[in-house]
């Protein structure tokens, strides 16, 4: 702005200047995978720097760091919404149409067997998964095939189907406090247990967790 002398008066509000940078970085930042999350940071500053210069003049630069910084911290939200909208997408399989995590330790109880949701799962995946999700999963006397993990995650192999070439395992993943029991059973021994979760597996079949020894 000229003065009557007709010199230019100096800005004098650096504060808006700060605002309009700030909010230009992150803004820039919050586009990029991995460090967007000084966007979180950046753009509020940018926001509270421009708040604050709104008392002086000019007010332009204090405007358009409010504006940016906004921007940066709705690109932020953005992320994450996306992000949760691409684990729950993962997560979702023919038990859980949802994706999200679910809570079935006190779900209905009913009786199954390993054999017997492979056999539905492989004539309807969407009875089957109406069928057994949501419920927990009490199987009896069923024949165990193999062991994996250790003491402190341990988990057995059943057979759940097979061809003329080979059999398919269903694997059950127990806790830790079976660890010490599962120690001492061996292959072909036939166990009872109980599963709160029940989740496809990558290519063909299922698997359990959350299974206790009954």
């Amino acid at each position: 702005m000229a003065s009557a002398a007709g010199t230019v008066q100096p800005d004098h509000n650096s504060l808006g200047k700060a605002s309009f940078i700030v909010g230009i970085i992150g803004l820039a930042m919050s586009f990029i995978p991995f460090i967007g999350f000084v966007a979180w940071i950046l753009g509020p500053l940018a926001i509270l720097f421009g708040l604050v210069a709104l008392r002086r003049r000019p007010r332009a630069m204090a405007i358009a760091g409010i504006v940016i910084g906004a921007l940066a911290l709705l690109v932020c939200i953005m992320w994450i919404n996306a992000t949760k909208a691409g684990v729950e997408a993962f997560n979702k399989d023919t038990f859980n149409n949802s994706g999200k995590a679910l809570d079935n330790s006190s779900a209905p109880l009913m009786d199954a067997s390993v054999k017997g949701i492979w056999k539905d799962l492989d004539s309807n995946k969407v009875a089957a998964g109406r069928k057994y999700g949501g419920h927990r999963l009490a199987f009896h006397d069923e024949k165990i095939e193999d062991f994996g993990g250790d003491a402190a995650t341990p988990s057995i192999s059943f057979e759940g189907g097979g061809d003329d070439y080979m059999s398919y395992l269903v694997s059950a993943s127990f806790a830790a406090s079976d660890g010490a029991k599962i120690g001492s059973l061996k292959k072909g021994q036939k166990i009872s247990f109980v599963c709160t979760d029940i989740n496809e597996a990558l290519g063909q079949g299922y698997n359990l967790s959350g299974c206790s020894l009954q």
